[in-house]
């Protein structure tokens, strides 16, 4: 809990930067988002354990956004292991948009951190990630959207532990985004 405490102080306090540094157009806007999914962990091929995510998001311009990030996951493999991450990152997203859905691809980087059964129980590594995904509007005047992505979480932790080894975990998640209102 005191992890997710300072990812939302760090999560507000770079707000105003990123507002500050947009070229802005007319349909700039802010987007308050959360999922939730599963992790395929290293070199599993099976749902390890579930992950949750809350973001908001910046829009910079019609294609481009920015992303800030928070996404606890608990990983038991099936065994009640209780290996936990806390990652706190920020990510890029350039938007193919559509007329029925807008399709993107996010690069990120970040901090993540782990609480794990075993001898090295505590620790925080940077992390790199990338994905493919989604937004589809469920309303008609584009107020909540729908949100899917596929992706790569590679983080540098090493302790070769299970979930620890050193590869990437594959998250697939869903969620709602709801777009606050535009800044013109």
């Amino acid at each position: 809990m005191r992890g997710l405490r300072r990812c939302l102080i760090c999560l507000l306090a770079t707000m105003p930067t990123v507002a500050a540094a947009s070229d802005l157009w007319p349909g700039d806007r802010w987007e308050l988002g959360s999922r939730f999914g599963g992790a395929i962990t290293d070199t599993s091929i099976r749902i390890d354990g579930k992950v949750e995510s809350l973001s908001l998001l910046r829009t910079l311009g019609p294609k481009r956004a920015v992303e800030f990030e928070f996404s606890a996951d608990q990983l038991d493999f099936g065994i009640n292991f209780g290996l936990e991450h806390q990652t706190f990152s920020v990510n890029y997203l350039t938007i193919n948009r559509e007329p029925l859905w807008d399709p993107y691809f996010l690069v990120g980087v970040g901090v993540i951190r782990f609480d794990a059964p075993g001898p090295i129980r505590h620790g925080t590594d940077g992390m790199a990630q990338v994905a493919v995904g989604g937004t589809w509007s469920l309303l008609q005047s584009r107020k909540l959207l729908f949100r899917a992505d596929l992706r790569v979480r590679y983080d540098f932790n090493n302790s070769h532990q299970p979930g620890q080894d050193g590869f990437g975990d594959a998250i697939v998640s869903v969620g709602l985004s709801l777009p606050l209102s535009s800044l013109r």
